[in-house]
């Protein structure tokens, strides 16, 4: 009996130290920045991590809360980033750690809303956060009336839009800053969350992201002066949890994942000339130095920044949080 109970012992041994090896070689072999085409490396962020929500406030870029360390757990976190001195500050933290979370900035206020309040409980969240950049204080506001997860949030003419994201519905949220209250819009035609999204003009360009059984190519425009979604030009590949940004109309797509393909962390880099109308179509542009997943994008200084994110998909982003800062400039202005 005894022989047995070492043997046991033993195979767990070997288990648990062939566990650790395993683990420890995926982060030793995480990948390495490379020579790209048209980008630059920024002063990276003071921790590594992913699942960030963002903003652009201030002429500042604001990355908040996320996922962090090997046990992936939620962030409170807020840094700041500066591109006038090229270095980031600590912001004033999150009321409560949060990943998956989005934001938006609307002259001195950034604006948090919903996502997930740690690594074990990823039940969506209705909270809407706003923080006075001047003040530098958070005040809760009237929550949303749907929960979200892994939704995008943009500002138009005044107002806050929540797109996509694990929630009971695919509407619309249109939120009232003056008012603090909120309204919604028509249902986003095909529900999907971890989508990219970006404002051309009125509208709101809801770019990829999955459902429960696949990545997606599509493109769903809404309309907000007259509340109505049309197709738009559909990407050439699928992906879910990409970085995006806009400038001047030029839309900018890059990174992502397929969770549950082979594929894992996608390596691409698109654009699409919004201007150019019905006729308009996707462009492959050099990927990043570092393919990322999990990270926003911001447009900031006329160039296009990815910020954080993870190096590997899945359950194995825990392992491959990267504090890069990524920074793509157009060859000629759009």
């Amino acid at each position: 009996m005894q022989r047995v109970v070492r043997l046991a012992l033993v195979v767990l041994l070997g288990i648990a130290i062939g566990v650790v090896a395993f683990v420890a070689l995926l982060i030793v072999t995480n990948p390495q920045p490379r020579q790209a085409e048209g980008w630059t490396l920024l002063a990276p962020l003071p921790t590594a991590r992913g699942e960030t929500a963002a903003a652009v406030a201030d002429g500042q870029l604001y990355v908040i809360g996320g996922m962090a360390g090997l046990d992936g757990q939620a962030t409170d976190e807020v840094s700041v980033y500066d591109p006038a001195s090229g270095a980031w500050t600590d912001g004033l933290a999150l009321p409560d750690p949060r990943h998956h979370a989005a934001a938006a900035g609307l002259e001195s206020t950034v604006y948090v809303s919903g996502g997930g309040p740690s690594a074990e409980d990823w039940t969506p969240q209705p909270t809407l956060w706003a923080l006075d950049t001047l003040s530098q204080a958070w005040r809760e506001l009237s929550p949303m009336p749907d929960p979200r997860l892994g939704h995008r949030m943009v500002a138009i003419d005044g107002r806050l839009y929540v797109v996509g994201g694990v929630g009971f519905t695919a509407d619309v949220l249109i939120y009232d800053p003056v008012a603090d209250a909120w309204s919604t819009g028509a249902p986003m035609p095909a529900p999907r969350n971890h989508l990219a999204a970006v404002v051309v003009d009125h509208e709101i360009w809801a770019i990829g992201g999955r459902s429960s059984s696949q990545i997606h190519t599509r493109v769903d425009i809404y309309d907000t002066t007259t509340d109505t979604w049309r197709a738009g030009p559909p990407l050439p590949e699928p992906t879910s949890g990409a970085a995006e940004a806009v400038i001047d109309g030029v839309i900018f797509i890059s990174g992502g994942e397929d969770p549950r393909g082979t594929s894992g962390v996608i390596d691409r880099n698109w654009q699409l000339d919004a201007r150019s109308g019905p006729t308009a179509q996707w462009e492959a542009l050099s990927p990043p130095p570092l393919p990322v997943h999990g990270a926003h994008g911001a447009a900031l200084g006329g160039r296009f920044l990815i910020v954080g994110g993870a190096l590997r998909p899945g359950a194995f982003s825990r392992l491959s949080w990267t504090a890069s800062a990524q920074a793509f400039t157009p060859k000629s202005p759009p």
